[in-house]
């Protein structure tokens, strides 16, 4: 499976047959999520040591604790429950859309992908917080979705209806597609420290080798296996981070005083 997944040039020749069974499916993205697991551990010195420079060398905040402060702020922000809503469930079928859905070299697909992605990362922009303040959220979403599904016309009625492309673009579309979706997620710690952003790759590492065993399972299995790996992964660590961490026991220490002399 190793030489399947590293072969990412293969990844659109996997045999994606309908006469896998269910249990053999699983299995796939069990296996798949196992490479990740491994792959952490292989990166997680570098992980430690990227951040002890960052705190001891350059004597900046740790990148590491933003991203975790990042994570409780929106849970604060948004609640518990919707935070987990979106971390472990929209935000990965979101993500496979925008970055594995046109994987199929479909132009519905690219379409689809373009306009979905248009419509999350618009979030930020000055005309759309001004324009949510204005005329409400609740509008200001349904414009959003009549832009986005403008364009995912536009786009589609644009690209050819067949896209026939060499091998090796082929393997290049995947490879940025996997390095864009890993990059993606610098902002997973923000604020930025921009006068380090040159060592937040090292950070989304993680995300880098996840966008590897998603695009495999995507050819392997279908798209909707990679959502669902997608979602094991998030949840997973979405479990492990909300984990309250052990406070420290204080051990109280009897000093003995001199009683004050008497008169």
């Amino acid at each position: 499976m190793l030489k399947e997944i590293f072969a990412i040039g293969n990844y659109p020749n996997l045999p994606l047959t309908n006469t896998q069974s269910f249990g053999e499916k699983v299995l796939t993205v069990l296996k798949a999520y196992g490479f990740i697991f491994l792959f952490l551990l292989a990166i997680a010195p570098l992980a430690y040591l990227a951040d002890y420079c960052v705190t001891h060398l350059f004597h900046h905040p740790s990148i590491a604790k933003q991203g975790i402060d990042a994570f409780h702020r929106l849970i604060h922000k948004v609640g518990y429950t919707i935070a987990i809503l979106y971390i472990c469930l929209i935000g990965p079928i979101l993500e496979e859309t925008i970055f594995r859905l046109p994987l199929s070299f479909k132009r519905l697909h690219i379409a689809i992908s373009i306009a979905v992605a248009i419509f999350l990362f618009s979030s930020p922009l000055p005309l759309v917080k001004f324009l949510s303040v204005h005329v409400g959220v609740a509008y200001m979403l349904l414009i959003r979705i009549g832009v986005s599904a403008t364009i995912c016309f536009v786009i589609f009625k644009l690209l050819p209806a067949e896209i026939n492309l060499s091998p090796n673009r082929k393997k290049a579309f995947i490879i940025l597609s996997i390095m864009m979706f890993g990059l993606m997620h610098i902002f997973n710690y923000a604020p930025l420290q921009w006068q380090m952003i040159w060592i937040y790759p090292i950070y989304v590492l993680p995300q880098l080798g996840m966008g590897v065993a998603l695009s495999y399972v995507r050819f392997k299995n279908g798209f909707i296996w990679g959502i669902a790996l997608h979602c094991l992964i998030n949840s997973v660590a979405t479990l492990l981070t909300s984990i309250p961490q052990p406070v420290a026991k204080v051990q109280h220490t009897h000093v003995y005083q001199k009683p004050a002399a008497k008169n």
